[in-house]
């Protein structure tokens, strides 16, 4: 599929699984019932939500073999099977670890996202495999073998005492979901929001990202679950909300965010 940035592809590369294994507890934080596993080079980042009956997962990484040793973890620590994932958008370093993942579960995603999905080219795919080193070639296949819930923009789910609210806002990309959990106050927000990671923009609409950040300040959040980088409280927003003006203004930024990962995504 072209307009799709390969970036994420070729840096995750560089997160093998060995590297996983041996940084992983230090990039694992848990708050109240729900768990995320972040990644210091800035590889996009898992959330899982424990309820009542299972677990629940907020994206699944690009690789089939991490996201499986994620959900083991969370399995082990709680006693649950992993029963659902939910997509916050289309790029596969969000959703192919769960597309390729021989694991029997839901996957929930909107409209655009599953249109997204499908519409991805065997050019993109084939060049993807190749970075990666894993064969995503049979991706229709893979795809067509999972559970698929697929929603429009607004889903309502009650887990329990939980209620999870996804509301697909668009910005980062036209299908950029976000998830809230209440009463926790926890917000999932894929890539709308990157904590000292540098933001991939490239089929983006700024001005429609920073009116969605402005909305969610008026959030009650006591957590946001970003696409990459760590959670943080809603400071985080202005963050990026100033980082996003930048970026749109031209203004250089290497020199002012030198401790952001994956620096590739900014060309100056």
């Amino acid at each position: 599929m072209k307009g799709i940035s390969i970036i994420f592809v070729e840096k995750l590369k560089e997160l093998n699984y060995k590297y996983y294994i041996r940084k992983v507890i230090t990039m694992f934080e848990s708050y109240e019932n729900i768990n995320n596993f972040w990644f210091e080079n800035g590889a996009s980042t898992v959330t899982f939500l424990e309820y009542n009956d299972g677990l629940l997962a907020f994206d699944s990484s690009l690789y089939p073999k991490k996201f499986e040793e994620m959900a083991k973890i969370m399995e082990e620590k709680t006693s649950k099977r992993l029963k659902k994932v939910f997509f916050t958008h289309f790029h596969p370093d969000h959703t192919f670890g769960a597309i390729f993942s021989r694991r029997k579960f839901d996957l929930y995603m909107t409209k655009k996202t599953f249109d997204l999905l499908n519409s991805m080219d065997k050019e993109f795919l084939k060049e993807s495999s190749k970075m990666a080193d894993f064969n995503f070639n049979n991706f229709k296949e893979a795809f067509k073998n999972k559970n698929t819930i697929i929603f429009e923009s607004n889903l309502f789910v009650i887990f329990q005492n939980q209620i999870l609210f996804a509301n697909n806002i668009g910005g980062h990309t036209m299908d950029s979901t976000i998830y809230e959990i209440k009463p926790n106050g926890f917000l999932i927000t894929g890539d709308l929001v990157f904590s000292k990671v540098h933001a991939e923009i490239l089929n983006s609409n700024i001005d429609e990202w920073i009116s969605n950040l402005e909305n969610m300040k008026k959030l009650q959040i006591s957590r946001i679950f970003p696409g990459h980088g760590q959670p943080e409280d809603k400071k985080i927003l202005d963050e990026q909300i100033k980082y996003l003006k930048k970026r749109k203004e031209g203004v250089t930024l290497k020199k002012e965010y030198s401790d952001y990962s994956l620096s590739e995504l900014i060309d100056e």
